[in-house]
């Protein structure tokens, strides 16, 4: 694939849907990260996208893919920062920021990544499908209204040094 989008002038991107690496099974598991694995024979360029932890939590229950035990979000945030630390040289974006400001964000993903970046991708990101893409539709770019969060949730934020120590180490409010 890199030789063939060589060849035709091309860029290879490939997304690391990491979920699975950090978020399936008893414990994270001691395996190489696609980002290790590509690493070892081509020079790499990543960025890691976050959002707020306790809405990925939230849609993680809401989707029932909370595949670790126990399945709270204290473990969900010990996870987070399992996955950050894998990660911990990787220039971070927040999903917040992207979605107030698309064309800011994605010249700075693209200049990390030495990818030329077009102010028209506004005008056709619609037309792209990719794997792993399980968040909300729609064809706007735009702020969506944050989930309810549920008593049970909350009363779990409030007893989380995990999560606490998440929210202070990506720079999110409770």
């Amino acid at each position: 694939m890199y030789a063939d989008s060589l060849r035709n002038g091309l860029r290879l991107v490939l997304r690391d849907h990491a979920h699975g690496h950090f978020c399936h099974g008893a414990s994270v598991a001691e395996r190489p990260s696609l980002r290790e694995i590509v690493a070892s024979d081509y020079d790499t360029r990543c960025v890691l996208t976050v959002r707020h932890p306790m809405d990925s939590y939230l849609s993680l229950r809401k989707n029932a893919w909370l595949h670790f035990q126990p399945d709270g979000l204290d473990e969900y945030a010990r996870r987070y920062h399992a996955f950050l630390d894998r990660y911990a040289t990787v220039p971070i974006f927040r999903y917040e920021e992207f979605v107030s400001y698309p064309q800011a964000t994605v010249a700075r993903m693209c200049s990390q990544l030495l990818l030329e970046y077009s102010p028209n991708f506004l005008n056709i990101f619609q037309c792209i499908s990719l794997s792993g893409d399980s968040g909300r539709g729609g064809n706007t770019i735009e702020p969506r209204p944050r989930r309810n969060c549920p008593d049970d949730v909350r009363e779990q934020a409030q007893h989380s040094a995990h999560y606490a120590a998440l929210l202070t180490r990506l720079g999110y409010r409770a």
